[in-house]
């Protein structure tokens, strides 16, 4: 869910802001400054993450299933 949700807001902002306004690289200096020690929030990593949130736009669809008791 993180990931699809932070794709989201990629795509949200670029369609606010436009494409060639460096939202991925912008967000992706922003988690490293404000979290150094946190990993996969790449350039790269984001725009996989970008991309499964345009793949897979309806959040019913990506959200983990919990325990069903029948």
């Amino acid at each position: 869910m993180l990931y699809w949700n932070i794709g989201n807001i990629i795509l949200k902002n670029q369609e606010v802001e436009g494409w060639g306004s460096k939202i991925i690289e912008n967000l992706s200096k922003d988690i490293k400054s404000e979290f150094p020690d946190l990993k996969g929030f790449s350039e790269r990593n984001l725009k996989y993450m970008r991309k499964f949130s345009e793949e897979y736009s309806d959040i019913e669809f990506v959200q983990e299933v919990l325990g069903i008791t029948i």
